[in-house]
């Protein structure tokens, strides 16, 4: 990754390689390398699938906290908050050119999938911000959000994976729904945390969701509750204060529907398993169960 975003900009390289210093889970590679343990694959041809899905993900890190005005990513001061808005942005852009030219390595089908699924993600982006600040926004449809922008992104490295190691295409099929039901309920729960979680632990601050009116599926539901009432009235204007975020999210809290939330969680790891159960045994297949088991873990 590092390589990769090597730029005749020092600035570019720079700001790009400060992001991928302070690490990350790195779950799409992982997802990827172990996926492809059901077959053979080059490992070369797999380093560079890695690096193009991981640099994807970073770039799209870089462009959420200019849109989100986020001032800490990884427990460290933002890109954006560093060296302002049009730097960090300009990296994101950057990176993203950089994961594109990862995939000049990769068969003609590998390709296809990569840029098929960019478009999800930025489709899915795209709608995210066109109901910024929609309290009326439908539950389901936050679903489908998640689906595009998240839910890809965990399911296309257990895809290329599998493909480039020449597995079956039923597996591949049912590696993909595993990632895929992974990703959702990996990002309802980072969604929970942003209520409910330890600022330090997360190595951000806690309501930022919130505040920036991107609404959870807890929130949406609760707002569904009482549409009329005080949760309504402060996510209705932007700008929130410390104190009103802070409120809205006791409010969510006490509405009862983190429970719910909680609970879709738990039936979205639970499809992940059953899809990974479709499977033979194969070498990755018990750190794959435990990828389910982990996320709803985070919660505890």
């Amino acid at each position: 990754m590092y390589e990769a975003v090597t730029a005749p900009d020092a600035g570019l390289g720079r700001i790009a390689g400060e992001l991928i210093r302070h690490g990350g889970k790195r779950l799409r590679p992982r997802l990827l390398f172990l996926s492809a343990s059901l077959g053979e694959a080059s490992e070369a041809l797999l380093v560079h699938a890695a690096a193009a899905i991981e640099l994807m993900h970073v770039a799209s890190l870089l462009h959420d906290d200019v849109m989100d005005g986020a001032a800490t990513r990884r427990g460290a001061p933002s890109a954006n908050s560093l060296w302002g808005n049009a730097y960090a942005a300009t990296t994101g852009t950057h990176v993203l050119a950089c994961a594109m030219a990862e995939l000049a390595h990769l068969p003609p089908d590998a390709v296809s999938a990569v840029t098929e699924a960019a478009f999800t993600v930025c489709s899915g982006q795209l709608r995210e911000t066109e109901h910024v600040y929609d309290t009326e926004l439908a539950a389901d449809e936050h679903l489908e959000i998640i689906g595009m922008k998240t839910a890809t992104l965990f399911g296309l490295p257990c895809r290329l994976g599998a493909e480039l190691a020449g597995c079956d295409p039923g597996h591949v099929d049912a590696l993909c729904r595993f990632g895929q039901q992974l990703g959702i309920a990996f990002q309802l729960t980072d969604d929970l945390l942003d209520l409910v979680g330890d600022p330090e632990s997360l190595g951000k601050p806690t309501g930022t969701d919130l505040r920036a009116g991107v609404f959870s599926y807890a929130v949406l539901r609760a707002l569904q509750q009482d549409p009329n009432g005080r949760l309504a009235a402060l996510l209705r204007h932007e700008n929130l204060t410390e104190g009103e975020a802070a409120e809205a999210a006791g409010l969510v809290r006490a509405g009862g529907t983190v429970e719910l939330a909680r609970e879709l969680v738990r039936t979205h790891t639970g499809r992940a398993a059953r899809a990974l159960a479709e499977l033979p045994d194969f070498p990755g297949r018990d750190a794959l169960a435990d990828m389910p088991r982990r996320t709803a873990s985070r919660l505890r």
